[in-house]
């Protein structure tokens, strides 16, 4: 099959995606259609059948090991080392709240970081007067993390937060090294996938991480209220559970008691229907779309996005590596960001701002087209 055919083929099954340009994958994807059906499948068994059938206790616990197998998949882990989430902020707040904090303690984290990571640090500052120490990663987030998060390291030092691609330039940060940091000096590191899930490749065992939190409605294209969690064997010993539940244990009342893998950090009564999405669409990207095409395209297109809006008067392209990720940050002289979000959505091209930086961010997902991205160049021309 033709590069070409492929992306025709995958475009059909996104209909978001062809009814815009659309340029915002990091904020949402666009859902396909067997995501949609899947969910609407496991609706209607529920509406003709009923909840309380034989079947339907052991169709959802398959549905969730399912899930947990294919998220394990994506990331090079076990399944025993995935743990379901709601969304990347599920995740984040199980790590941080894990940890018996004591006034004076310290988390690293750097300043090119998204509140769902930033919130439950401030909650653990005003609730235990924690201190939160912050690497300075650049304008653009160009910094080694490493290099700007080793010196913040002390005695007191117990977490250490950070993306592993910064949600503001599409900057890569090396989380392997400071894992490796992690490692030496016996503290976690906790990584926000948000904006790497679904658009680099991952291994879990090649980072050497200890907990990585990803969403499912951004790269993964999958519906909302769905996630990920990878918690390493190793790296549990430093957490404890705050929110336990059906899920958690292996035995009840007097013989209570969690289990050993990372199900330990999951409740009960998830959307069942909403994991059955998940599935359809991580099994879609893996067994039709490709792991390895998905993310090489996603690289093309983010180089072509650079080199295209380059050509546009004005434009500075704020992201260090273009090609490096799926997102490309850039800024357009005498012009607010703002104004050039509205502008292009009056014009059915879907993109977003960056308040922080007040800056324009592009995402170049798999379905995009180089057409497209000369249209939005041609558009910001205009502009």
């Amino acid at each position: 099959m033709s590069d070409q055919s492929h992306i025709q083929r995958i475009r059909e099954q996104l209909p978001a995606a062809t009814a815009h340009i659309y340029l915002n994958t990091g904020t949402f994807g666009p859902l396909p259609e067997l995501s949609i059906q899947a969910v609407q499948s496991h609706f209607e068994q529920e509406l003709q059948g009923g909840r309380i059938v034989a079947q339907s206790f052991e169709r959802t616990v398959n549905t969730y090991k399912r899930a947990r197998q294919n998220v394990a998949n994506l990331l090079n882990a076990d399944a025993e080392e995935i743990a379901l989430t709601d969304n990347t902020g599920e995740g984040l707040n199980i790590v941080a709240n894990g940890i018996n904090w004591r006034a004076g303690d310290e988390i690293i984290t750097t300043d090119h970081e998204h509140i769902s990571a930033l919130a439950p640090l401030y909650q653990l500052r005003d609730r235990y007067g924690v201190v939160i120490r912050f690497a300075e990663l650049g304008p653009t987030a160009n910094r080694a993390a490493v290099e700007a998060i080793e010196p913040l390291v002390t005695e007191h030092t117990r977490l250490i937060v950070l993306s592993h691609v910064t949600w503001t330039t599409g900057s890569v940060l090396d989380v392997r090294a400071v894992n490796r940091l992690g490692h030496e000096r016996d503290i976690p590191v906790l990584i926000d996938g948000a904006q790497s899930a679904g658009a680099i490749a991952l291994d879990m065992k090649a980072l050497e991480a200890d907990f990585y939190a990803i969403p499912m409605q951004k790269w993964l294209c999958g519906p909302e209220g769905t996630g990920g969690l990878f918690a390493s064997r190793d790296a549990l010993r430093h957490i404890t559970s705050t929110y336990v539940g059906y899920w958690s244990a292996k035995n009840f009342h007097g013989d209570w008691a969690l289990i050993e893998s990372a199900q330990r950090f999951e409740l009960g009564g998830r959307q069942t229907a909403a994991i059955a999405g998940q599935n359809a669409s991580l099994e879609w990207f893996e067994q039709e779309v490709g792991h390895e095409w998905m993310f090489a395209r996603i690289s093309q297109l983010n180089a072509y996005a650079a080199e295209v809006l380059q050509t546009v008067p004005g434009l500075t392209i704020l992201t260090p590596q273009p090609g490096a990720s799926g997102l490309l940050s850039f800024t357009i002289e005498g012009r607010s960001d703002e104004e050039i979000v509205t502008f292009l959505r009056e014009r059915n091209i879907l993109i977003r701002n960056i308040p922080e930086t007040q800056a324009i961010r592009v995402s170049t997902g798999f379905y995009n087209t180089e057409e497209e991205l000369d249209t939005l160049a041609k558009a910001l021309r205009e502009f």
